[in-house]
């Protein structure tokens, strides 16, 4: 048996801090002593370890119970001191750093290594732990009759080439462990990690910059700079774009064709203005011109050689205040008349003019918009409040034929709007506008659907397609038509431009 040390009591004694300062002897008061029997010495134990001993150690035996003395040279206790208060200050510094994440850069006995990134790493899920456990690859039987060759250990010294495979399945036999102790800790998985990428070169610093300071407290000298020199940009809310085209169509037939018929040429001409305003916030205030204008030749008309196949002149203005998302709190206004008068055919007899008829709508509503730039612009308004004004200015002109009763000139109606327009490209090539207005009086309907199809060869030149249909149940029927539904459609090959 081994004799306890001189160096084992005074760590006893340190620990207990029943050592007296300054003295050259430490004292015990009621301990109980225990003799240890060897070869050399018999020493004093204190209670609190002579049951731990005396189970351990048979022959243990009591002695005696009462003061004793061990005197212990003052050296060694200042070094043994010195040497604890050491240990204590660099274990809470090393404690301090090591929970601490936010030092910038490790300190230099703390040196990093990736073979035990599973275990930097936030408490994740891997398979390759449960695989480990589970396989019996590279397993073989001990054999116990191959010695080990000492010389080739020794002498052979190389890098063990597979010291990061071994890590790693020490690392797995702890995450397993871990796995079974505290499941509940693990929140993430290992795929959770993939697509994960170190940083780049770039984004690594490998030595700071030393910066000075004192310069960048320096404030930068004023230059002075004349005023012509000034450039001031003004944010610019206004667009302004627009488009027109010119279609046209010929058609030729002999005297003697053997179904008759006649010739015909046809012109048909648009052109459309856009002046809107967004603040990009609140406000949006658009206007819109249009008009259309065709002809074509009548030589069945002995009156008139041409007539006016489309003639039209609309000013629409709109002015939104956003309330939330895409819808707007909006005020519209709408005019529509033409510009050429249009007779019957073979007669004087004149049917409309120049506002003969005017049309005037000014309603008070919500806007909603979809916009996507390129494929789709969509408008939907939609007016509670609105108040219709229908007009004709010459006395020629019939006022049945458009919203007016007879005898009258002027006719004003209020009631409800709802107006849909729609641009929508729906291939590259191929672009449609569609509007649909519905007014109402709550007595009568108006309602107009205008479509054209536009199929772009190339930036100059276009085919068109016009579909326009009408009901208007406030007119008066004549004797040979019974419906109230109106429609026209024109297909047409020509110039087209946009800006």
């Amino acid at each position: 048996m081994k004799t306890i040390g001189i160096l084992t009591l005074l760590l006893l004694i340190g620990i207990n801090g029943s050592a007296q300062t300054g003295a050259d002897s430490v004292k015990v008061d009621s301990i109980s002593v225990i003799e240890i029997k060897s070869d050399s010495v018999s020493v004093p134990v204190p209670d609190s370890l002579a049951n731990l001993v005396g189970s351990a150690q048979d022959t243990l035996v009591p002695v005696v119970k009462k003061p004793v003395s061990v005197s212990v040279n003052a050296k060694v206790k200042r070094c043994f001191r010195a040497f604890l208060a050491r240990y204590r200050k660099e274990s809470q510094v090393m404690s301090d750093r090591w929970d601490d994440i936010f030092i910038p850069h490790a300190p230099a006995w703390i040196r990093s290594d990736a073979d035990y990134f599973k275990l930097a790493m936030p408490a994740t899920y891997y398979s390759a732990a449960i695989e480990q456990a589970m396989s019996i690859d590279g397993w073989k039987p001990d054999n116990p009759y191959v010695a080990e060759n000492p010389v080739r250990d020794s002498v052979f010294q190389v890098p063990r080439l597979t010291r990061t495979a071994d890590v790693d399945r020490a690392v797995n036999r702890q995450l397993l462990s871990f796995y079974l102790e505290y499941p509940y800790l693990v929140r993430k998985n290992e795929n959770d990690l993939k697509g994960l990428e170190p940083l780049s070169d770039k984004m690594v610093i490998r030595k700071p910059r030393k910066n000075k300071v004192m310069p960048l407290l320096v404030p930068e000298r004023e230059h002075s700079m004349a005023e012509k020199d000034l450039l001031v940009i003004k944010p610019n809310f206004w667009t302004i774009s627009g488009n027109g085209y010119m279609q046209f169509s010929q058609n030729y037939i002999s005297d003697n064709w053997y179904k008759g018929g006649e010739s015909t040429v046809s012109l048909l001409s648009g052109m459309t203005w856009q002046f809107n305003y967004d603040d990009k916030q609140k406000i949006q205030f658009e206007n819109k011109i249009e008009w259309k204008l065709g002809f074509i030749t009548a030589p069945s008309d002995t009156v008139h050689q041409y007539k006016t196949s489309e003639d039209m002149l609309r000013l629409s203005s709109k002015l939104g205040y956003k309330a939330f998302y895409n819808w707007y709190y909006t005020l519209s206004a709408e005019f529509k008349t033409q510009f050429f008068s249009k007779y019957d055919t073979n007669s004087d007899n004149l049917v409309s003019a120049l506002f003969s008829p005017a049309e005037l709508n000014i309603g008070l509503g919500m806007d909603y918009k979809y916009i996507k730039d390129g494929v789709c612009n969509l408008s939907v308004l939609i007016n509670p409040f609105n108040y219709s004004r229908y007009s004709v200015a010459s006395d020629r002109v019939d006022p049945t034929k458009f919203n007016i009763k007879a005898g009258h000139r002027v006719e004003n109606q209020w009631g409800s709007r709802l107006e849909t327009t729609l641009k929508w490209s729906i291939i590259n090539n191929l672009l449609w506008e569609s509007r649909l207005s519905y007014t109402t009086n709550y007595e009568k309907v108006l309602a107009e659907w205008e479509n054209t199809f536009t199929f772009a060869f190339n930036k100059y030149f276009s085919t068109k397609l016009f579909v326009h249909a009408r009901f208007d149940d406030s007119v008066t029927l004549e004797e040979d038509n019974d419906s109230y539904f109106q429609l026209q459609e024109l297909l047409s090959l020509g110039f087209n431009y946009a800006w």
